[in-house]
């Protein structure tokens, strides 16, 4: 009995320091949640089974894309094969052109003898009739003249042969004229159907890509406007659970530039890969994941570069570029003046794996720390 009230006395300064504690959270503790309201309980049910849904969607709409980005590929693969055989086709209208040609020469070279051939006919001809119609009565001719008769009638009777020599070949010139102008034209015909199979074969592949291209595009597009919204959902959560929003520290950078893709960090500026130390910043993206200019620029290039596959290179000012590698599609030509967050292109959509898309700062020629000009605290 004697000994409660020492222990009271003892442990009051205890309670009363843990009291303290509790109060300042010198001790670390949580601070305890409240209950939800029966509305906020169903409002953030609705956004579980939403967000859940728009996953599922979101998936689809990716797995679409990706069959659409095979699809490409394969009929990409249909126009090597159509510009293989268009070089053998080129090579054979070349053959055609040279035949034709020679045709044309010919026919141009048949025709100015078959000409020559026709005004010496014609003369001698016209001369003869004449001579035939209004022969010299025979009562006023001198010996001499009569003379002259008989040796005329005699050469005629002499030149009627070859003049039927020279006929025949004319005739024959003229045949061989008409062949080779026939010839010529099938000539002509077998180019120009040598060359329409294949620009009709090359034109329906373009347009069939082009169409499918547009439809990978709005697939991508309409599963980044789901993501989207599920970054509003996720924020409506945290909201209702009285979480607080995320919170980036400051950095002080020369540059602000947004990172061109959304993805995890593979490797960091200055790090060892395969070997070999990075320039640069490399980040696994979602296959057909969207590329999006970190600012405001020029488009330098945008194409394909050996060993690089598609690469855009875009000039930021102050003598800064950035460097991106990894894309599948591009969307934007050289000399092409871009605002930040303006599509540029995707990544390759080809696999359901995750892309490596990477990206390098460079001042002047030199690679920089993409730190310099980019927020890299949410990697």
């Amino acid at each position: 009995m004697t000994l409660r009230p020492a222990l009271l006395r003892a442990a009051k300064p205890v309670a009363l320091t843990l009291l303290v504690l509790l109060c300042t959270g010198a001790v670390g503790a949580q601070p305890v949640q409240k209950p939800l309201s029966k509305q906020a309980q169903t409002e953030l049910d609705t956004l579980g089974a939403e967000l859940r849904a728009n996953a599922r969607k979101r998936e689809q709409k990716h797995q679409s894309a990706r069959e659409i980005a095979q699809e490409i590929e394969r009929l990409r693969a249909q126009m090597i094969d159509i510009a293989r055989t268009q070089g053998a086709s080129e090579q054979r209208a070349a053959v055609y052109r040279a035949r034709l040609e020679t045709l044309s020469l010919l026919e141009a070279d048949m025709t100015r003898r078959l000409g020559t051939l026709r005004n010496k006919q014609a003369r001698l001809l016209s001369a003869l009739q004449i001579y035939s119609r209004n022969p010299p009565p025979t009562i006023f001719v001198s010996t001499r003249k009569a003379n002259d008769a008989v040796i005329a009638a005699i050469l005629l009777k002499e030149i009627t042969p070859e003049l039927k020599k020279r006929a025949a070949v004319l005739s024959e010139e003229n045949r061989n004229l008409i062949r080779v102008r026939r010839e010529a034209a099938l000539q002509n015909e077998a180019l120009f159907i040598s060359e329409s199979d294949v620009s009709e074969q090359q034109k329906q592949l373009e347009t069939l890509m082009a169409d499918r291209a547009a439809l990978e595009d709005q697939l991508l597009r309409e599963a980044d406007a789901i993501e989207a919204r599920n970054l509003e959902l996720e924020a409506r959560q945290r909201t209702l659970l009285g979480l607080p929003s995320p919170l980036r520290p400051a950095q002080s950078r020369t540059l602000d530039l947004q990172l061109p893709v959304v993805g995890e960090k593979a490797a960091s500026y200055g790090e060892t890969v395969d070997g070999q130390t990075s320039r640069g910043l490399r980040l696994k993206t979602t296959p057909g994941a969207q590329v999006r200019s970190p600012g405001n620029g020029r488009v330098e290039y945008a194409g394909p570069l050996d060993g690089y596959g598609q690469v855009i290179i875009l000039d930021v000012g102050n003598d800064y570029h950035v460097v991106m590698t990894g894309l599948g599609r591009v969307y934007v030509d050289p000399n092409r003046t871009v605002a930040r967050g303006e599509p540029l292109g995707r990544t390759p959509n080809l696999t359901d794996k995750p892309t490596v898309f990477y990206m390098e700062l460079r001042q002047g020629e030199n690679p920089v720390n993409p730190a310099t000009g980019f927020d890299l605290s949410k990697l």
